[in-house]
């Protein structure tokens, strides 16, 4: 009776978390569809558009470099078309109709109008670079089954949305120890959100350490599904606060399978 309870206890683990794994395959897949459109044009991190738009003010001052310590070489005048080429930090890059480059104040868009009557948005500035950051590099802490987990994370985007990251953990438990090496796939539908969420699943190698008092003390080396759900939260510039809930699904050589929650939270930097 008891080994009947354990395997209907099992199977019902295991139809759950494939179900998961279903909906996160699918979000994911959509995701791809979704991208896959952009794949092609190689551009996909380029926010920087070129955009034109005509001064609405007296004048503006072009600097000759984004600062206020740099000189003022030039005004563009009401009327006048000027080209928007790259943002950095609260300064923008233009091309006037001769062909002079030099930069303006951010807020000095305000004073201009683009193709559809209004002032062009840009993001925030202090997110501005982040959304054009490739690399992502993290440290986490949570808990892996009631064990003590330390993680680190090392992603590259594709594009703003798709990104994928080596996972590896240390967790430590009363009775066994155990290391988790994973790769993983991460969609994230709305990156320029302040709170911004993602979902991901990924796949990978679950090694445990049974306790030297135990009676199998012998290392065991399992493969290991993920299906994870979480947000990113903006602090300032690339720094991010990143919390994650992660199903686990230990296919182990034994004759039942296990079902593993982990929550961690730490903090993330894109470069």
């Amino acid at each position: 009776m008891k080994i009947t309870i354990e395997k209907t206890v099992a199977r019902r683990a295991r139809v759950r978390w494939l179900v998961s794994l279903g909906l996160w395959s699918a979000a994911c897949l959509w995701s791809l569809n979704a991208a896959a459109a952009d794949f092609w044009k190689f551009n996909w991190f380029s926010p920087e558009v070129p955009i034109e738009v005509t001064v609405n003010d007296a004048f503006i001052n072009v600097y000759n470099a984004p600062g206020r310590g740099y000189p003022i070489f030039h005004v563009v005048e009401r009327g006048e078309t000027i080209t928007l080429l790259k943002m950095k930090t609260d300064w923008i890059k233009i091309k006037t109709q001769r062909g002079i480059q030099g930069w303006i104040k951010r807020n000095d868009v305000l004073l201009t109008l683009g193709p559809d009557d209004l002032a062009p948005d840009f993001p925030n500035t202090k997110q501005a670079d982040y959304l054009v950051d490739r690399f992502e590099v993290g440290t986490a802490y949570g808990d892996f089954d009631g064990a003590d987990s330390v993680s680190a994370n090392l992603g590259y985007r594709f594009t703003k949305n798709l990104s994928a990251e080596i996972r590896l953990a240390q967790n430590t438990g009363q009775y066994s120890d155990s290391q988790i090496a994973a790769l993983a796939i991460l969609h994230q539908p709305f990156p320029q959100w302040r709170v911004s969420p993602f979902i991901g699943i990924g796949a990978g190698k679950l090694k445990t350490m049974p306790s030297a008092t135990l009676v199998q003390t012998e290392d065991r080396e399992d493969n290991l599904l993920q299906a994870s759900l979480g947000a990113y939260i903006h602090i300032t510039g690339r720094f991010f606060v990143r919390a994650e809930y992660v199903n686990d699904y230990v296919l182990t050589s034994r004759n039942t399978n296990e079902e593993v929650n982990e929550w961690k939270i730490g903090f993330s930097v894109f470069f």
